[in-house]
C-alpha cells in the first residue's frame, strides 16, 4: 500500500506540473506573438483630449458714447453669430446767455435697440445691423433780455413783444434703422473684456418747433405778423438740416461673459 500511494502522488504532481507548464508555454506563445506582429492586435493606450472651448452664450456690457449710458444682453448661437438688445439715453440742461437771449435747453436721449451680431472671423471682430426705437428730442425755452430787440423775418421786435419761445427738435420716425461695425461680446471663456461700436444710425427727418408767448396786449395784426414771420424761421431752419438724417453711433465699455 506504500508503494501505491507513492505512485498515486508522484502522478497527481506530475499533472499539476503538465498543467503549470503548458499555462506558462501559452503566455509565452502569446508574448511572441504579440511582439512578432501577429493575429493578436496590441491595445492602444487612452488618451484625454481636453475639451475644446466655445463661445460663453451671454454677455452683459455697459458703455458710453454719442447715444448716451449703454447697456448691452447678448447671446452667442454659434461660433459666428450672436443676438443682442440694448437701451441707451442720457438727459442734459444748459442755461446760458447768448447774445442777450436766455437759452434754457434740455437734451434728452433715448434709444431702445435689437440687433444682429455677425463674426466672419474666428476673433471678437463683429458687423452688426439692427432696429431701433429712437426718441432722441432736444427741447428749449429762449427768453429775450428786457429793453432788447431782435429780428424775425424782415422785422424787428421788442423783448416785451415776444415775451419767449418753446421751442425743439425731434425726429419724424420713432423707428431707426442700425448699420455698423465692433468689436466685443463674443468670448471663449468666462471674464472681463471691452467692446466698441462704430456705426451710423438713420434718424430720418427732424422736425422743428416754435411756439411764440406773444405779448396779449398788442394788436391782432401784430400778433398774426410775429406769428408769421417765426414760422418763416421754423421753416428755415427745418430747411438748413433736412440733409443730416444719419446719426453717427460710437459706444465704448466693457463687458462679462458667462
Amino acid at each position: 500500500m506504500g508503494l501505491t500511494l507513492h505512485s498515486e502522488t508522484t502522478t497527481l504532481k506530475d499533472g499539476k506540473m503538465k498543467k503549470q507548464l503548458l499555462s506558462t508555454t501559452t503566455a509565452l506563445l502569446a508574448s511572441a506573438t504579440l511582439f512578432a506582429g501577429g493575429d493578436i492586435a496590441p491595445v492602444e493606450p487612452q488618451i484625454d483630449m481636453p475639451a475644446v472651448e466655445t463661445p460663453s452664450h451671454y454677455n452683459v456690457a455697459l458703455k458710453a458714447g454719442t447715444l448716451g449710458v449703454g447697456l448691452d444682453i447678448s447671446r452667442m448661437f454659434s461660433e459666428s453669430f450672436g443676438l443682442r438688445a440694448n437701451i441707451n439715453g442720457l438727459t442734459y440742461n444748459d442755461n446760458r446767455d447768448i447774445s442777450d437771449i436766455n437759452y434754457d435747453t434740455d437734451l434728452k436721449l433715448l434709444t431702445v435697440g435689437l440687433l444682429a451680431d455677425y463674426y466672419p472671423m474666428e476673433s471678437n471682430f463683429r458687423i452688426s445691423a439692427g432696429l431701433y426705437y429712437n426718441d432722441n428730442h432736444a427741447d428749449g425755452t429762449f427768453v429775450p433780455t428786457a429793453g432788447t430787440t431782435f429780428e424775425f423775418g424782415d422785422n424787428t421786435y421788442t423783448a416785451a413783444e415776444i415775451g419767449r419761445i418753446d421751442a425743439g427738435a425731434y425726429y419724424k420716425d420713432s423707428v431707426a434703422p442700425y448699420v455698423g461695425f465692433g468689436w466685443g461680446n463674443k468670448s471663449s471663456s468666462d471674464g472681463w473684456g471691452f467692446t466698441l461700436d462704430i456705426g451710423a444710425l438713420y434718424q430720418g427727418s427732424t422736425k422743428v418747433y416754435a411756439d411764440p408767448a406773444i405779448n396779449a396786449g398788442l394788436p391782432a395784426n401784430i400778433r398774426d405778423q410775429i406769428k408769421d414771420d417765426i414760422e418763416k424761421e421754423r421753416i428755415q431752419i427745418e430747411d438748413d438740416i433736412k440733409d443730416y438724417k444719419w446719426y453717427p453711433v460710437i459706444m465704448l465699455g466693457i463687458n462679462y461673459s458667462f
